[in-house]
């Protein structure tokens, strides 16, 4: 049974076709120039040949006896030849070398002896070295012709990865799609369920005094209202979440005072949990051109991670300053941290942390992400520093233009 070839992950490699690897081979053949034929590396021998004993003579002159190895010129010619024109006619050049060493170099002169074993033994030096280029030829070919079928392999491969990444490309479109006109689509039904559910305990709350059934419905109708609430929240953040990716927001840019839009965020979230929140700012304006709204949502969004993820008796720190031409905006809490390797994840869309799916606290995993969105589109940049048990320090960075 034929194997199977796989790569590292155990997944079957495609194997080019025959008909492939001879397209290859008429390609690399017909990158070589005219000249490097192999036919014309046969006809070239023969005079190459021919130099190489012209050679030989001329070194048999000048060294008279002393001249050791005769077939050394010959090897010269099989070298060139090999180097040329390939394999074939560097056996075909050790042919002719052998047949003109044995009849005009080694004695009994000019009568042919490979018939006998003493001339074969006086030929064969330079025999085995002329097969052993034109072997060593023959691999550096198979070598060329292999890093030609790699590199068609890789095209082959990259253009199936853009292919891939094509497609990949669309279905995230469609995804983006999808999330954009069912967030939409979800919009409406929810905004009328809580505004009925409001009429309703408007209604009942004039009444005064209520019956168990009435009081009853009236919890119903404020878990109705709460979880309304919550869930156009998490519509909220999908319409963002798409919007920005989408590169459907523009930035309602303006002059807008850190400050301001740090002490409002602190205040609201005061009065929503009764928690202590430490605010730290300069005794002036830190101004930038930017979005306000955004940036409060921003702002909104780290510290309601961190009022959310720390113990109720415990202070949450938003600390702003200017640093040279930059405000930098710090939040921190002192709950059960973030690892290293999560610090790496949690700015991507739907991502929680094992700690955050296992808690009874509530969330999609889209507020970070949307923070980094609209810091980036700010030119600033943002980043977590957490040790566990020690709490968690979220930065934002921001340029004063």
């Amino acid at each position: 049974m034929r194997q199977t070839l796989t790569d590292r992950r155990g997944r079957p490699l495609k194997q080019m076709s025959l008909q492939k690897r001879v397209e290859l081979r008429k390609l690399y053949k017909a990158q070589t120039p005219r000249w490097r034929h192999p036919l014309a590396g046969y006809l070239a021998s023969i005079p190459i040949v021919g130099l190489g004993l012209l050679l030989l003579v001329l070194a048999r002159m000048i060294f008279t006896n002393n001249f050791v190895f005769p077939g050394m010129p010959m090897v010269l010619a099989v070298l060139v030849v090999s180097l040329f024109w390939g394999v074939g006619p560097a056996l075909f050049s050790v042919l002719l070398g052998a047949v003109a060493l044995d009849y005009f170099a080694l004695p009994p002169l000019e009568q042919f002896d490979l018939t006998t074993s003493s001339g074969l033994v006086q030929v064969l030096p330079f025999v085995v070295v002329g097969c052993i280029i034109a072997f060593i030829t023959a691999q550096r070919e198979a070598a060329r012709m292999r890093g030609l079928i790699a590199e068609e392999e890789a095209n082959e491969r990259a253009d199936e990865l853009e292919r891939v990444n094509k497609q990949l490309e669309q279905a995230n479109h469609m995804k983006d799609q999808f999330l954009s006109m069912a967030s939409h689509e979800l919009k409406t039904p929810i905004t009328t369920i809580r505004g009925q559910a409001q009429i309703a305990l408007r209604r009942m709350s004039k009444q005064g005094d209520l019956s168990k059934e009435q009081a009853t419905t009236s919890e119903a109708l404020h878990k109705i209202d709460e979880q309304t609430q919550r869930l156009n929240s998490l519509v909220d953040d999908l319409l963002d979440l798409s919007s920005i990716r989408a590169g459907k927001v523009g930035l309602q840019l303006q002059q807008c005072d850190l400050v301001e839009v740090c002490r409002e965020v602190v205040e609201d979230q005061c009065l929503l949990t009764n928690r202590v929140i430490e605010l730290q700012t300069p005794g002036e304006a830190v101004t930038l051109q930017g979005d306000c709204n955004r940036l409060g949502q921003v702002v909104v969004n780290l510290l309601s991670n961190a009022l959310k993820y720390s113990a109720e008796e415990q202070p949450v720190c938003v600390h702003l300053q200017r640093i040279d031409t930059k405000a930098v905006i710090t939040v921190r809490d002192y709950g059960k941290g973030i690892s290293v390797d999560q610090q790496k994840q949690i700015f991507e869309p739907f991502y929680r942390t094992p700690d955050a799916q296992t808690s009874s606290k509530r969330g999609m995993g889209l507020g970070l992400a949307i923070c980094k969105d609209i810091v980036e589109r700010h030119s600033g940049g943002i980043w977590c520093d957490s040790t566990p048990g020690e709490g968690t320090i979220f930065t934002v960075e921001l340029p004063l233009r």
